[in-house]
């Protein structure tokens, strides 16, 4: 019996990625909602900070990684 080759893509890990940091995204805007409503200005300031910093570099990494994806399946076909 002849075995298929493997072929590995990107494409299902920059979708689940991109799955997990709007999981995240969702997390921190519902955490800082709460924090607003209840008047921790603290949390509230934290969390703006990460949504800033962290949430805005992780995207353009995704944004990175969907492209490389696409290329490569591009240049497979």
């Amino acid at each position: 019996m002849r075995q298929q080759p493997t072929s590995y893509s990107l494409l299902p890990l920059a979708a689940k990625a991109l799955k997990y940091f709007l999981l995240g995204l969702t997390g921190c805007t519902v955490a800082y909602v709460i924090s607003v409503v209840l008047q921790f200005s603290l949390l509230s300031g934290l969390m703006v900070k990460v949504l800033e910093d962290v949430f805005s570099r992780g995207f353009v990494l995704i944004l990175c990684l969907g492209a490389i994806a696409v290329i490569t399946e591009s240049i497979r076909s």
